[in-house]
């Protein structure tokens, strides 16, 4: 669901929305006053990007509902642009934290693969990481290049993480690929395809945790099957 609106009679009152909630909970106790300012600008800039669009939110909104001045938010990332890059980059690095923590580095392919699907999934399942997917989907139209910069930044990254991690099992002889990035982008569209047509038409249909598993389990051993060494 869309981050709620902050109501105009109680301005001078930052807005904690569902979408800061989520990754107010991320955080780790005893980080520097700078670190901590800086990943307010990112949560509440990210909640209000997910609401009103990228465009329609000007940096005097992001320090207000961020609860630090104007000059703190140019002091951290300089200009609108750049705060963007930074929540994408933040949201690809959390889930390679997740991967590393959550992944056995001795599990089988199998294993790591039902992992980095179920972490991945995680992530893009999250209102707040959804809200913000459509707001960016719908900039791309009329920025073609800021489309771009979140591709890059976003998918293109979790390409190249799933891509290495094919390429390693490549090299072990435990799986056979002509492209570990061409494999990647078969693995993903297994795990996401229907799944996202499904999402775009019905917004509010959620899925059991053990549904998600089971749905990529299912994928993954398609994917094993068809690239089996000889």
């Amino acid at each position: 669901m869309p981050c709620p609106e902050s109501d105009p009679r109680v301005a001078s009152t930052p807005l904690v929305s569902p979408c800061e909630m989520e990754v107010m909970a991320l955080r780790s106790p005893g980080r520097p006053k700078d670190l901590e300012k800086r990943e307010a600008i990112l949560d509440a800039a990210q909640s209000l990007f997910a609401e009103r669009g990228i465009d329609g939110v000007p940096i005097e909104a992001i320090a207000a509902r961020s609860g630090v001045s104007k000059v703190t938010v140019y002091g951290h990332f300089g200009d609108k642009a750049t705060i963007f890059d930074s929540i994408v980059a933040r949201e690809t690095e959390r889930l390679r934290d997740t991967l590393a923590s959550t992944i056995p580095a001795d599990g089988t392919l199998e294993e790591r693969l039902t992992g980095f699907g179920m972490a991945l999934i995680a992530m893009l399942t999250q209102p707040c990481h959804l809200a913000l997917d459509r707001a960016v989907s719908l900039e791309a139209q009329r920025n073609p290049t800021l489309g771009r910069r979140f591709f890059d930044a976003g998918p293109g990254q979790v390409r190249k993480l799933l891509s290495a991690m094919i390429a390693h099992a490549q090299t072990e002889g435990q799986i056979a690929v002509d492209s570990p990035d061409y494999a990647a982008e078969d693995l993903l569209a297994l795990w996401l395809g229907f799944d996202a047509m499904e999402r775009r038409f019905c917004g509010g249909c959620d899925h059991s945790d053990a549904d998600i598993r089971s749905h990529v389990a299912r994928a993954v051993r398609l994917f094993l099957r068809g690239h089996a060494p000889a």
